[in-house]
């Protein structure tokens, strides 16, 4: 069918909707005034190829709703145009309700606030890239890869992001540089290629941010928080020499793909009332897919409980759908919220989910107490100078009202000022409602000179400005407290902390990384992957400072997230035509599930156990061997749509997100046959045989054989156990059978399926819980 036909017809549709719709206004909408918010009237995929089409079809909607163009006008926010159709208006109940009953239209939903999840680390991972120059030679390092950065905006100055080595803009490139507020168009370059700014959504939530009360917030894509910059030059920095924060952890830094492009989205800001708006992200979604990045690296999601897939409460899962449909490969941090299990968010099957881990570099700090004794904690931070050998004392000890325990974590105005005078101070960290910053701020004021803190198992070091704090387990905690109550004049002295690599085990999962199962979708493997995020050196907003040489070490699984997105355009760059799925699956099935002795990887929770797949799910990613996986798992659109049926959604309300003419189809064990690179069956009864189909990218002949770590009281057979590619075949299905030998219902047991050649071992991790009630 021809454009103008097409036109035609829709223009015809557009009639019909709009009488439709004013008969809903005459019989809904009430007269009388009434509060208005910022709502989404979502209604899945674009139905006009011309976004200006799109828009006119949203305004002629709105406008038959509140009765005129201008109210229309004044009304809306973002008309969602590209990759899908939809758009953000001010409504009240009643008018969101009548809008909610228009043809075409898909759901309607209050507008919801989202988290932030918030150098080494690649040589860590494998990634040896001394210098610009000597890595050229081993690889593409991303060049000609856009990377879409949905985040807290960017520092342009930032050495990170010069040009000097950048290849041209791509020529497919339709993305623009806006203005605003301290940004030009000369902040962009060839490695800051667009830069985009959205604030309707959140400025309608709190009335008090144009006029810059309580923020430091730009009206730009300038980042004023500094995580959208620590995740940019994550994924995609230029080799910087000599980078540092206050001389820790020198060395050279970069991202992973030097030589990719960014684009930038800001949707999150420095806001007392939260960071990111559902239409502000969603927006940034919509002009991504128009613009045309390669990668999407979304630092952000919600908490549980998980909203379905198909539910517009959950942008990140809708607005990824329709990246992935275009062939966009959307990597997300999994949430901040471990150790505890089911914690997981954004677990879309079509979203690559990143959990985060440690890396082999520590900055020990010593405590040497007055009988000579010396004790180890971890700081990034211990003044302008080491504290020599001054009184030491315990918090409750100084506490400004004794049968107050508020002294024993130092929480603000608990201690004596007279007593604290000079002195360090031990605090234990019995609460959730202290940390070792606001303790210090506490000893601060009381007029304390350094901080011992003491706490349960938590990764990441947080910066205390220049007060010297070092943090320590409770075990040292203990023991400097048993030598103060000892001694009748307890003394102590701080060192500087120094940077140590390789002499701590490493990767161990980070206490904060969310885990698995997904609590909405647990025959999908969450999280996919897992790479490293805790203390991660990065560029950071200098706004004028020295002190942190332009970096700072940030901790969370934002900071993992973008490890992943660097190597997936690598990934992109090596192998253009590859799907998003095709591309997770190569970093899958080539993790590695052993740390730096030997050992599987561990996972510190309320103890210290063995890492499974809910923890890490494929394993650690290996960048080297992830760019030659011998298979992979592949994934249409219409898998994905073919799973949402699985998981009770009709046709209909399926159509009405996706667009797609399929109808839904009864199948068997539809939800385990979806083609990922892990297996997961939450409720074996008794037997259940699932199909996998994998694709040829190695040698045009190989033969692969399978070998099977099976999970404890399980029966696995795979047939057929030996996979023949050659140049006529490269393609070929496989059939995995479960069989319970179980009595009862179990909990998770976990194993692996490993296709191998000889030189690739294309690994599949299996989880299986056994449920005989």
């Amino acid at each position: 069918m021809d454009t103008n036909s097409r036109n035609w017809r829709w223009s015809r549709i557009v009639q019909f909707l709009v009488a439709s719709a004013l008969l809903f206004v005459q019989n809904s909408v009430p007269t009388s005034a009434e509060a208005s918010s910022v709502h989404i009237v979502y209604m899945g995929d674009k139905i006009y190829q011309n976004p200006q089409l799109t828009k006119k079809y949203h305004h002629k909607m709105l406008s038959s709703l509140l009765g005129s163009k201008e109210a229309a006008k004044n009304s809306i926010l973002y008309s969602y145009k590209h990759g899908f159709s939809g758009f953000a208006a001010r409504l009240t109940k009643h008018e969101a309700e009548a809008i909610a009953k228009f043809p075409g239209v898909v759901s309607v939903i209050p507008n919801g606030i989202h988290k932030l999840h918030t150098t080494r680390s690649w040589d860590f991972i494998g990634i040896h890239h001394s210098t610009s120059e000597t890595a050229l030679s081993n690889t593409n390092l991303g060049e000609g890869a856009i990377i879409g950065v949905i985040d807290t905006g960017i520092w342009p100055e930032s050495t990170s992001f010069n040009d000097k080595a950048m290849g041209e803009i791509p020529s497919r490139w339709k993305g623009v540089c806006e203005v605003g507020e301290q940004f030009n168009s000369t902040n962009c370059n060839k490695k800051i290629i667009g830069a985009r700014w959205f604030l309707k959504g959140i400025t309608d939530e709190t009335k008090k941010l144009l006029q810059g009360n309580n923020t430091n917030e730009y009206l730009s894509a300038r980042d004023a928080i500094g995580h959208g910059t620590h995740t940019a030059s994550t994924a995609a920095g230029y080799f910087v020499g000599n980078a540092s924060f206050r001389g820790l952890a020198s060395g050279i830094a970069r991202g992973g793909a030097p030589l990719a492009h960014l684009a930038i989205y800001k949707a999150c800001w420095d806001f007392p009332i939260g960071e990111c708006t559902d239409a502000d992200i969603l927006k940034a979604f919509d002009k991504a897919i128009h613009d045309g990045v390669d990668v999407l690296t979304v630092s952000l999601g919600l908490s549980i409980p998980l909203f379905s897939y198909v539910d517009q409460r959950d942008v990140i899962a809708i607005g990824s759908f329709h990246a992935t449909a275009k062939g966009i490969t959307v990597v997300c941090s999994a949430g901040n919220s471990g150790p505890l299990s089911q914690t997981i968010t954004n677990t879309a099957p079509w979203i690559i989910t990143v959990g985060a881990t440690t890396i082999d570099r520590a900055f020990p700090a010593a405590i040497t107490l007055g009988n000579n004794r010396t004790l180890w904690g971890q700081s990034i931070d211990t003044g302008k100078h080491g504290v020599e050998s001054v009184g030491l004392t315990y918090s409750e000890r100084i506490a400004l009202d004794s049968p107050d325990n508020l002294a024993k974590d130092c929480q603000s105005g608990s201690l004596n000022a007279t007593m604290a005078a000079g002195k360090i101070v031990l605090c234990f960290g019995v609460s959730d409602q202290q940390d070792i910053v606001s303790a210090s701020v506490t000893v601060k004021e009381a007029g304390g000179v350094g901080l011992v803190y003491a706490q349960y198992h938590e990764d990441g070091l947080n910066q205390c400005g220049l007060f010297p704090c070092i943090k320590v387990d409770y075990e040292t905690g203990t023991q400097i407290l048993t030598y103060i109550r000892r001694s009748r004049f307890p003394t102590a002295s701080l060192s500087f902390p120094k940077t140590v690599i390789g002499k701590w085990t490493s990767p161990r999962v980070a206490s904060f990384s969310s885990r698995g199962p997904s609590s909405l979708s647990p025959t999908v493997l969450k999280p996919d992957i897992a790479a490293p995020g805790v203390d991660i050196l990065a560029a950071f907003p200098s706004k004028g400072s020295t002190e942190s040489n332009g970096f700072a070490f940030l901790s969370g699984t934002s900071m993992s997230c973008p490890h992943v997105a660097g190597i997936v355009a690598v990934i992109k760059s090596k192998y253009p035509t590859w799907s998003p799925a095709a591309i997770r699956s190569a970093l899958v099935t080539t993790a590695y599930q052993s740390g730096t002795d030997g050992n599987v990887i561990s996972e510190e929770g309320s103890t210290l156990k063995e890492a499974d797949p809910f923890d890490i799910g494929g394993g650690h990613m290996d960048p080297n061997k992830a760019m030659d996986p011998g298979l992979i798992y592949d994934i249409t659109t219409q898998d994905y749509v073919q799973f949402l049926c699985s998981m009770g959604h009709s046709s209909a309300s399926i159509r009405k997100v996706t667009k797609t003419n399929t109808s839904c189809k009864k199948q068997k064990q539809q939800p385990l046959n979806l083609n990922f690179p892990s297996i997961s069956l939450p409720n074996l009864k008794n037997t259940a045989t699932v199909m996998r189909r994998v694709r040829n990218v190695g040698n045009v002949t190989a033969i692969y054989k399978a070998l099977v770590k099976v999970p404890y009281g399980i029966k696995v057979r795979v047939e057929p156990q030996t996979l023949s590619f050659n140049s006529d075949t490269q393609v070929l299905t496989f059939n995995v059978s479960f069989l319970s030998t179980q009595k009862f219902r179990g909990d998770y047991k976990f194993g692996s399926l490993t296709w191998t050649d000889g030189k690739h071992f294309v690994r599949t991790p299996i989880v299986v819980r056994t449920n005989a009630v």
